[in-house]
């Protein structure tokens, strides 16, 4: 079919491009997402969902009825939206690009999604295997070749329309051996039609920086100027990772250098708003195409002086002055400006997806051959500062892991369950504005007085929104953004708290070598950071519970997994500055703590920040970094959990054990000491008697390594330990025990109750840990959560993760705990938080088994 030149649109483009790895977005999601880019002048979206079964592993099958339907309503909406629909197919997985019946496959499928009425489409041959088959390899001189003969018949076949092309040598680093002299390249510039557009991601996969000299560079590889396919946002690598800062690290000056930008966002939908936003005033500051020798000159003007010293206040340098051609693109003014629009997308009525894109397993009838699977080199910083430069050069060699997940159908939407449905319909409804109620999206009138947030242009952190049961600052959003900034910066605050931790670790043992604590002012100055580091964190948890009441439940819904997993790692991190506060313990012993991989390393925070490796080499957000500053960073398991599947405001609080504690601590025994569940009819008579065996050594003779976890009914938990078993052991002969048997005469019957028989325990010989197990596990714990709580096995692993940085910064190589025999319950729990039975000659037992973990 063929297209007349009046339908062709402009290719100096700004474009969303729904390209990750990943669940796909939902129809509903799409519409909102083109309402936003027509306010925004983002003129097309490219359909390329990796996990998409029809765009990749299926490519060959058709769309049924349904969705083609649903496709075409699609293509349809986003017309009118002034939104132009790229149709991209990725065959490259298992295609024979020699087979006429391939070729065929792909002609078929791409003449139904253009009947659907798609006018322009795009050909991604994206991470798959570089080599030819062999039945290929007859045919063709290489891959390139073979790729450039697949996408020009289509092109030709297709009736010349608008046409994309993403190579599989897709960024510089990927270019062999370089960009200049890639035969590959070269080949595909040269043989494409030059009407077929290629796509480009800069200097690396994930590009800090793109330059003019890399542009000019690459066109003169490709022969013409680069489709900018843009991860810079792209958050499919890292699970733990999420980028709400604005579009930085491209001067508006190499828009005349491209023909376009394709920007490939957050996997989550919602949380894309402050990149699609800046991304437009991105491309407006130089809408005209300026070359950078003009923009020169115009800087030497009159104009350019006089607006000089009207803006020597808000700008830096030179290179900030704006011109005539409104050069003035500066990243922190453009997220100021998308915030003040973002907030009220946090008033809108909107819930989750009610539909989620059922799997593909059995429903295709293409069969897929295995890929050459790309590994990564994991991300362990381990050893001293001399071994620091060999590890990054290793880690700059990791490959982008692509994340696995089973093929599904985004087109066609399956019902969630009823559960999660009732979940969601039971969010308050009179937080709804009239405008919002009313507008088909549920996206208010920006100018209506009964917006949900009346939002004032000012740059002040007070104003809010306040709808009765939310109260949301422009100031929480800037925190809430900074908090998950961008690929290669973290936000100011959280740098800030970063550093403060960072200090606070290394700078410890003067508490515990000052003898004039009062007069020493680096003391003073430990306490002083500590309490504003602890201000902090309080500031970012009541700012994430403020975000638990926003109407927009579809944005809740997708920060939710990455603000439950930073708040846990920056409550574990103030719990641990409370204990270092506590100077009971020996802080030379922390000494070993002191890593090379901390933020508050420079030659680690460098090569973060350069952009030289990879993002994915630094995994996991600013939470990996305060996790690195903790002493078991290499704990994964306490760290890298799966977060609640329902959106669920859970509030608690971990720190050290205090002696107010000890009731609380004595119930919850109580209430778990019968193989985690109550035990309150096996002890009517002495209900502070189990609590006495189990809990009340450690509490009253080690205090320094007890932690508990509270909620808003009060305790919930506790996590008691002793640095060394054996002094335990030895402190309880003299003190603890003989004040026991005094408590409690030993029973003298013929029938014990099993009262009796702990009572009787007390007077019996204490026996000692096994030297095989306080070898390789010295420390002791204790650890009991309510049943109510036991099931969200997060709250365990975090209270777990205080004790063990506790006693791992005091020396400790490895804890166990005791168990009784019968207690198979308490063994799967403790096997669920990585301990394991620990065997051995002297280890055997008949009522006794030990379980430990290595620290």
């Amino acid at each position: 079919m063929f297209f007349s030149e009046s339908l062709r649109m402009p290719w100096k483009f700004i474009e969303i491009g729904e390209g990750f790895y990943g669940k796909p977005w939902s129809a509903e999601q799409r519409r909102v997402l083109f309402s936003w880019m027509n306010k925004m002048n983002l003129t097309i979206y490219m359909y390329a969902p990796k996990d998409d079964c029809k765009h990749r592993v299926f490519w060959r099958d058709l769309y049924s009825v349904e969705e083609a339907e649903n496709l075409t309503s699609l293509i349809d909406y986003a017309l009118e939206e002034n939104v132009t629909f790229v149709y991209a197919i990725s065959p490259g997985l298992d295609m024979s690009f020699s087979s006429a019946k391939d070729i065929a496959f792909l002609k078929r499928k791409l003449d139904q999604v253009a009947t659907f009425g798609c006018k322009a489409f795009a050909l991604l041959f994206d991470d798959i295997d570089p080599e030819l088959g062999e039945a290929d390899k007859s045919v063709f001189q290489s891959f390139a070749y073979a790729q450039v003969s697949v996408a020009n018949e289509l092109y030709e076949h297709l009736g010349l329309p608008k046409c994309l092309f993403c190579p599989t040598e897709y960024c510089a680093a990927r270019a062999q051996p370089n960009v200049l002299s890639s035969e590959y390249l070269t080949t595909i510039g040269s043989k494409l039609l030059p009407g077929i557009e290629i796509m480009w991601t800069g200097p690396k996969v994930v590009s800090k920086k793109i330059s003019i000299q890399s542009l000019e560079e690459v066109t003169k590889a490709l022969k013409r100027p680069p489709i900018i396919w843009d991860n810079i946002h792209a958050n499919d690598y890292d699970p733990r990772r999420l980028f709400l800062g604005p579009y930085d690290g491209r001067s508006p000056e190499i828009i005349p250098y491209i023909k376009g930008v394709l920007t490939n966002p957050n996997c989550e939908f919602e949380t894309n708003f402050v990149a699609c936003h800046t991304l437009s005033q991105w491309c407006k500051s130089n809408a005209g195409g300026v070359k950078k020798d003009i923009i020169a000159v115009e800087r030497l003007s009159p104009v350019a002086s006089d607006i000089k010293l009207e803006a020597d206040s808000d700008f830096s340098s030179d290179d900030d002055i704006p011109t005539k051609f409104d050069l003035r693109y500066q990243p922190k003014q453009a997220l100021k400006i998308a915030i003040n629009e973002w907030l009220q997308e946090f008033s809108v009525l909107r819930l989750p997806p009610k539909t989620v894109p059922p799997p593909m397993l059995q429903t295709c009838n293409s069969v897929v051959k295995t890929c050459t699977t790309i590994t990564a080199t994991t991300n362990s910083f381990v050893g001293t500062s001399n071994n620091f430069d060999s590890n990054m050069a290793e880690l700059d060699n990791a490959s982008f892991i692509q994340p696995m997940m089973n093929p599904v159908n985004s087109l066609v939407d399956v019902a969630v369950p009823d559960s999660a449905s009732a979940a969601l319909d039971t969010e308050p409804m009179e937080c709804v504005p009239e405008s919002a109620a009313n507008s088909p999206l549920g996206i208010p009138n920006n100018h209506s007085t009964e917006s949900l947030m009346q939002v004032e242009m000012s740059d002040k952190g007070s104003d809010s929104s306040d709808c009765g049961v939310c109260l949301l600052t422009r100031e929480d959003i800037h925190l809430l953004v900074d908090l998950f900034y961008l690929p290669f910066e973290h936000g100011s605050r959280g740098v800030e708290m970063l550093q403060d931790f960072s200090w606070l670790r290394s700078n410890a043992p003067c508490i515990h070598t000052s003898k004039t604590r009062k007069q020493d002012q680096m003391v003073v100055k430990w306490f002083e950071t500590a309490k504003k580091f602890e201000e902090s964190v309080d500031g970012v948890i009541q700012m994430m519970d403020r975000l638990f009441r926003i109407p927009n439940k579809a944005l809740l819904n997708d920060l939710f997994p990455y603000i439950w997993d930073l708040k846990g790692v920056i409550q574990l991190s103030c719990a641990f500055v409370k204990w270092m506060g506590s100077a009971r313990i020996p802080f030379h012993t922390m000494c070993h703590m002191r890593s090379p991989v901390t933020w508050y390393t420079s030659a680690y925070r460098e090569a973060f920040m350069s952009g030289d490796q990879e993002p994915w080499v630094f995994r996991g957000g600013l939470q990996a970094e305060f996790q690195r500053v903790l002493p078991i960073e290499a704990a994964q398991d306490l760290f890298f959990m799966k977060p609640p599947e329902v959106v669920a405001e859970k509030k608690y609080n971990f720190r050290p054990y205090v002696g107010s504690d000890e009731p609380h601590v004595y119930q919850i025994c109580l209430m778990t000491c019968d193989d985690g569940m109550d035990g309150t009819e096996v002890f009517p008579e002495n209900p502070m008697l189990i609590g006495d065996r189990l809990v009340g050594g450690l509490a009253t003779l080690s205090p320094e390594y007890c932690f508990v976890v509270e909620d808003e009914d009060g305790l919930c938990g506790y996590a008691l330990a002793s640095l060394d078993a054996l002094t335990l052991h030895n402190k309880s002969e003299v003190s603890w025990t003989p004040a026991m048997r005094e408590k409690y005469p030993k029973p003298v019957k013929d029938e014990m109750s099993p009262a009796d028989e702990v009572i009787l325990s007390f007077h019996n010989e204490q026996p000692l840990v096994p030297e095989s197990i306080h070898k390789r596990y010295p420390s002791v714990l204790r650890l009991d959560v309510v049943p109510s709580r036991r099931e969200d096995l997060a709250v365990s692993k975090r209270l777990l993760a205080c004790v063990l940085s506790a006693l791992k910064a005091s020396g400790s190589i490895g804890v166990h705990c005791e168990l009784n025999v019968g207690d198979k319950y308490m063994m799967d729990f403790y096997a669920k938080l990585g301990f394991f039975p620990i065997g051995g000659p002297d280890c055997i037992s008949e009522e006794i088994v030990y379980c430990g973990r290595v620290i």
